[in-house]
């Protein structure tokens, strides 16, 4: 299949302006998922004044340099860092940042480098059952002129995947998992 091929040949950090699917999680679901992060070590920023500039379209990033993980809330108030009420995209951010730290711990949290969760062989299968082909090419093409590694845009790949899929008490677990130190 060419989307296959696509994922294992060439793939390859930061939310951009990516459509979240619809999914129903409570507010609770993910405040416990934040309690995890924080739990293990992890900042988690709602807001950042200086980093969630509108003009950008950042939705959120997480630093496995820092071990901070920001949330840029869509409803958000230009310069305040005050928490608003979340939206579909907000819960999505942090469900796909809080990927990253565990992409970031499966090398250790503090040493500031990433892997992939999924193996190289089951990765495509998740993907290819999880995005949309014009999704997955969305991704490829935004972090290609963001000029990042092949390496990163797997990362990215993996992250959109499981955020559009897998719930945020199973994020949790795997944030507790695999960052415990």
């Amino acid at each position: 299949m060419k989307f296959i091929n696509k994922l294992t040949t060439g793939l390859v950090g930061l939310t951009l302006f990516f459509s979240p699917s619809v999914r129903a999680d409570s507010y609770e679901e993910h405040r416990s998922l934040i309690n995890s992060l924080e739990k293990v070590g992890v900042e988690v920023v709602l807001n950042h004044p200086d980093l969630c500039d509108p003009e950008e379209g950042v939705s959120g990033l997480y630093s496995p340099s820092h071990n901070i993980l920001i949330v840029c809330q869509d409803r958000r108030s230009t310069f305040s860092s005050k928490e608003v009420p979340w939206t579909a995209n907000d819960y999505d951010t942090l469900r796909h940042e809080a990927h990253h730290v565990v992409q970031d711990c499966m090398d250790g949290l503090e040493n500031g480098t990433s892997e992939i969760f999924f193996t190289r062989n089951e990765l495509p299968g998740f993907v290819n059952r999880t995005l949309t082909e014009k999704e997955y090419d969305n991704i490829v093409e935004v972090y290609g002129e963001m000029g990042s590694s092949d390496e990163v845009i797997l990362m990215e790949v993996e992250a959109f995947a499981v955020a559009k899929s897998i719930d945020p008490a199973s994020i949790s677990n795997a944030v507790i998992t695999l960052c415990e130190v």
